[in-house]
């Protein structure tokens, strides 16, 4: 039996496709909801990923991920990538290298206090949407697991957990919880 680097096979496919289509590994985070330490992670071949997340990289590209993961399957056209992927190109073209920023609890605690200032009192919505607002608004990808870190400690008097759940998710895995706001936050 041949002895296969699946890994760095993966990476290497995986650059091919950033290159093709002028994306940085923050974008290909931003199109999964992943951090950019897991995409930068596959490229240096240092961290492996599941299956699902596998799936979801190749979707980017309208592929599945077997098709992705073969070296020989053709490159989609621009013109066949999902609206997103079109948008998120589109956008890297606009913007330029994207640019390596730290940031700090206030900086996330502004951007969160900024989106939640769209919303009214007893407006219920899941912290995966807040991050997508952020990424969307600022071009800055947060964890759904940093949103509700921030939620629990410095949006507390604002923000309450609900029981309800997000049942249209599919997938292993608890199912998202929705939260509320009940009180306006200062901006």
């Amino acid at each position: 039996m041949i002895k296969v680097d699946l890994s760095k096979e993966y990476s290497k496919i995986l650059k091919k496709y950033l290159k093709t289509f002028e994306l940085e590994s923050i974008d290909i985070a931003y199109l999964v909801q992943t951090k950019k330490d897991v995409i930068d992670g596959v490229l240096e071949n240092e961290k492996s990923v599941v299956l699902y997340t596998l799936e979801q990289i190749a979707q980017i590209f309208s592929l599945r991920y077997f098709e992705f993961g073969n070296p020989n399957h053709p490159i989609p056209s621009f013109d066949s990538l999902p609206e997103k992927t079109k948008q998120r190109i589109a956008y890297r073209k606009k913007e330029g290298p994207a640019k390596e920023t730290t940031y700090t609890s206030s900086e996330i605690n502004n951007r969160i206090s900024d989106v939640l200032s769209t919303l009214k009192v007893g407006d219920e919505f899941l912290a995966e949407e807040i991050g997508n607002d952020i990424s969307e608004k600022y071009g800055e990808a947060y964890s759904v697991s940093e949103i509700i870190n921030r939620f629990n400690k410095s949006f507390k008097k604002y923000i309450e957990k609900t029981e309800r759940k997000d049942t249209k998710r599919e997938g292993r895995g608890p199912k998202p919880v929705f939260y509320r706001l009940v009180n306006l936050t200062q901006s």
